[in-house]
């Protein structure tokens, strides 16, 4: 079965005209304090605030610019959350649930944003349920519930990903449409996604996320399937390519070190942390036992380490992956290639084209290699 992974935001959905409340150019925020002791609350609203607001008998009051397209905070001791500054009088209530409501709702972005944050928690909670209900029957074997897990997930993160274009279609004028576009960034080709950043409010553009996504997107354009392969140079463990070192080596180690020398390279962007990639490693031994020789080789590049490159190297020896190594690449290689979920899979032609990238899972795998081995 395929591999499915779920990323959940806070969403909102737009500022939209309507009677029943004026929107302000300015936001009073009025708030309540439940927990005792606290003196302060911290204020913040993306580059524009970041002030301190004095508690006094457990409540407080400030007025801010009204903002939509920044993400505001509301923060004291352990407690706070986001808020959207939408020009409409807020009030919050500072305790274990912080919450924030708008007088108007009507006309509120804020109240939008409540709303979906509601939704959110529902899919949230439909995710976690039918998974578990799944893989605890007692009934079904275990080829039932792969194709039942399947099912769900396909029914499910349709309709989740039509949820979230709907939110940021609506949004493009407020912050909310971020948090749908982190999780629209992996649901449509590279060009769809471009169109869709296209449609952002111009300081919306400007936020790192969207520069970042940006970025990634053109790595992935400048190597796309076709293209010839980008070199990098990492320090790397040397001869943990066959064998494990027992005592650790370092030397720079260029990517054209294995590349565009002959064979055809399966390259995996790895971690030893990410559990999706260790269950792929069965899939790529399959193709390894059946096609290495003088064609064909897989090269395993640890990205995004966390952990000392030790941990790599035994992770490595566990999972008997027997092939060729770049280990302590850190975000190097994933920059070039725009890679921003791992693992990630490339085919890499005799000569250094870039054959396929992106693909998966057992009969993913072999259907890419197998195009060109056979």
């Amino acid at each position: 079965m395929k591999i499915r992974s779920i990323l959940f935001a806070t969403l909102g959905v737009a500022l939209m005209a309507s009677c029943g409340g004026k929107v302000s150019d300015v936001t009073e925020i009025t708030g309540t304090v439940v927990p005792a002791g606290i003196s302060e609350v911290n204020i913040t609203l993306g580059e524009a605030v970041d002030t301190l607001v004095p508690v006094t008998d457990g409540k407080f009051a400030v007025t801010i610019p009204a903002d939509p397209t920044a993400l505001g905070v509301v923060a004291a001791a352990n407690y706070g959350t986001n808020f959207i500054s939408d020009g409409t009088p807020l009030t919050v209530v500072i305790d274990e649930k912080t919450v924030v409501t708008s007088a108007y709702p009507e006309v509120s972005v804020q109240e939008r944003l409540n709303a979906y944050n509601e939704a959110e928690k529902g899919y949230i909670e439909q995710y976690r349920t039918k998974q578990q209900k799944i893989n605890s029957d007692s009934i079904m074997t275990q080829e039932e519930k792969d194709a039942a897990l399947e099912n769900f997930f396909d029914t499910f993160f349709a309709e989740y990903r039509d949820h979230n274009l709907k939110a940021y279609t609506e949004n493009t004028d407020n912050f909310v449409s971020l948090f749908a576009l982190q999780n629209l960034r992996n649901e449509f080709e590279d060009s769809k996604l471009d169109s869709l950043i296209n449609l952002l409010a111009p300081a919306l553009k400007e936020h790192k996320s969207v520069k970042s996504m940006q970025k990634a997107l053109q790595a992935r354009i400048n190597t796309a399937e076709g293209k010839p392969f980008i070199d990098f140079t990492v320090n790397s463990v040397v001869g943990m390519t066959r064998s494990i070192p027992p005592q650790p080596k370092y030397a720079d180690v260029k990517f054209s070190d294995y590349v565009g020398k002959g064979k055809y390279i399966l390259v995996d962007f790895w971690a030893p942390w990410c559990g999706p990639c260790k269950r792929e490693i069965p899939n790529l031994k399959a193709v390894y036992d059946k096609y290495a020789g003088e064609n064909f080789d897989i090269l395993s590049i640890a990205v995004w380490e966390r952990q000392p490159v030790q941990v790599t190297i035994d992770t490595a020896a566990e999972l008997g992956m027997n092939w060729l190594h770049i280990n302590n690449a850190g975000s190097v290689p994933t920059d070039i290639y725009g890679v921003e979920g791992i693992p990630h899979l490339m085919l890499i032609g005799p000569d250094g084209t870039i054959l396929k990238r992106g693909f998966h899972g057992a009969e993913g795998i072999e259907a890419a290699v197998a195009e060109y081995l056979k």
